[in-house]
C-alpha cells in the first residue's frame, strides 16, 4: 500500500480540506464513504500496479463539493454504490472516460458532460484510464424544498431526474461553469462563495441543477408563471401529478378544484398556458419518456410502459410522443 497522506480526511467549512491520496481501494472506499457514500472500489488490471486516488472536500451549507482524481498506468477502475441513501449527486466530468449506470456501466459519460444520480437508487461506474469528477452532493429534503418552493405547492413523489449525461450547452453550461467558478473560488483565502455567501451559494447550485438537468417536475418547472396559483388550480395539478397513472377524467378534476369547469379551464390556460386535459397528457408523456430513457431495453416495452399511464391506442400515443420529443418511443428506449 503507498500512502502519501495522513488517512484521515474532513469535510472543510467554505474552503478545500488538505488532498487525501492513497494507492489502498479499501482505504479510500473507508474515507471517501464517510464524505459522499457507502461504495465499492476495484481496479481491475492484468497487472499489480494499483489506481491512486486523490480527493478533497468542502462544505457550504446545504450541499458539500468533492473533487476527485483516479490515477492508474493501466486497467479500468469500477465504483459501485449499492443504494444512494437519501442523496443526489451531481457529477461533472472534468477529464477522462467513464461509463455509467444503473446496474451496469454501458452509457458513456465523457470530459466535459453533467450527469444526475438519483437519491435511493443503486449506481454503478467505471473509468477507462486516469480520470477527473467534481460533485456536488445534496441530501433529498432540499431537493424537495427547493422544487416546492419553485412550483409552490408540496409534492409527494420522490424527484427523478434523468440519468443521461448532459453536453454543456445552454442551462448546462451555466450549471458547469458556476461549479467551475466556485470551485476555483474555494482555492484562495477567504472564499467569496465559501465564507460569507454559503447560503446562496447552495441555494444557486440547487435551483440551477433542478432547472437544468430534467426530471419528473420539469413540467412544472418551466412555466413561464411563477406567482401563487389560486388553490383550486393547486389542487387540481397536484391531483394530476399524484394519481397520473390511473383514469382521470375532466369531471374528476373539477371535482377536486372546486370550481365549475369553465374556471378550471381559463386558469389552467392562464397559469400553465394548457387545458386540464392536456397537461394531464404532458405529464404522462414526459413521465414515459423518463421511464424509457432510464429502462433496459430487453425487459422493458413500449407498449406496457404507455399503457401504465393510460395510453391505450398505441398509434395515436407514438404520434403524439413524436410531436412532443421529435423522436419515437422506440428510439427513445434503444437510447438513439
Amino acid at each position: 500500500m503507498d500512502t502519501f497522506q495522513p488517512k484521515s480526511v474532513f469535510i472543510s467549512d467554505g474552503k478545500w480540506s488538505p488532498f487525501f491520496i492513497s494507492s489502498d481501494a479499501q482505504e479510500a472506499c473507508h474515507t471517501i464513504g464517510k464524505g459522499i457514500c457507502h461504495h465499492f472500489l476495484e481496479h481491475k488490471s492484468d497487472y499489480s500496479r494499483p489506481v491512486t486516488v486523490q480527493y478533497r472536500s468542502a462544505t457550504l451549507n446545504k450541499v458539500t463539493l468533492h473533487d476527485m482524481f483516479y490515477t492508474m498506468d493501466e486497467g479500468e477502475a469500477h465504483i459501485r454504490v449499492p443504494d444512494m441513501e437519501q442523496i443526489y449527486l451531481c457529477e461533472l466530468n472534468m477529464s477522462g472516460d467513464s461509463f455509467v449506470g444503473h446496474t451496469d456501466a454501458n452509457i458513456p459519460f465523457s470530459a466535459g458532460e453533467v450527469y444526475m444520480i438519483n437519491a435511493n437508487h443503486p449506481h454503478i461506474k467505471r473509468w477507462c484510464g486516469d480520470g477527473h469528477q467534481r460533485m456536488i452532493k445534496i441530501h433529498q429534503n432540499d431537493i424537495n424544498d427547493a422544487i416546492e418552493r419553485a412550483i409552490g405547492m408540496p409534492i409527494y413523489e420522490q424527484v427523478i431526474f434523468d440519468t443521461h449525461p448532459f453536453q454543456p450547452t445552454e442551462k448546462v453550461k451555466t450549471l458547469c461553469d458556476i461549479i467551475n467558478i466556485i470551485c476555483s473560488d474555494m482555492e484562495i483565502q477567504n472564499s467569496f462563495f465559501g465564507s460569507r455567501f454559503n447560503n446562496i451559494t447552495d441555494e444557486l447550485l440547487i435551483d440551477l441543477i433542478i432547472n437544468s438537468i430534467p426530471n419528473n417536475y420539469s413540467i412544472r418547472l418551466n412555466s413561464s408563471q411563477r406567482i401563487t396559483r389560486p388553490r383550486h388550480i393547486r389542487n387540481a395539478a397536484e391531483y394530476i401529478h399524484s394519481h397520473c397513472n390511473e383514469n382521470i377524467t375532466l369531471e374528476k378534476l373539477v371535482n377536486v378544484s372546486g370550481v365549475s369547469q369553465r374556471s378550471l379551464h381559463t386558469g389552467f390556460k392562464k397559469f400553465f398556458g394548457t387545458s386540464p386535459m392536456r397537461y394531464l397528457k404532458n405529464v404522462r408523456l414526459d413521465l414515459v419518456r423518463l421511464e424509457l430513457k432510464n429502462s433496459d431495453l430487453r425487459s422493458t416495452t413500449v407498449t406496457e410502459v404507455a399503457y401504465s399511464y393510460g395510453f391505450n391506442h398505441l398509434s395515436k400515443f407514438t404520434n403524439q410522443y413524436k410531436l412532443r420529443f421529435s423522436e419515437l418511443p422506440s428510439e427513445t428506449l434503444r437510447n438513439l
